[in-house]
């Protein structure tokens, strides 16, 4: 994502969806504990999927792992 057009205003929509499918992500991987098969299943989608937007949105699943 060009971090430089979102500064300016620039593609709100694609903005919007960044951040609702990142939140909506995070919310599985919270209930699930970081489990990408887990949260993969929760959202209806395979692991690989899961795995590729996890990488996209660069969010590290180990800080919702307990203990």
């Amino acid at each position: 994502m060009d971090d430089a057009k979102l500064e300016t205003g620039e593609n709100v929509l694609e903005r919007c969806v960044f951040d609702c499918e990142k939140a909506v992500l995070i919310h599985a991987l919270v209930r699930t504990k970081g489990n990408q098969s887990a949260a993969a299943k929760l959202l209806g989608t395979t692991k690989r999927i899961l795995s590729y937007k996890v990488h996209k949105y660069r969010i590290d699943c180990e800080q919702f792992r307990c203990g």
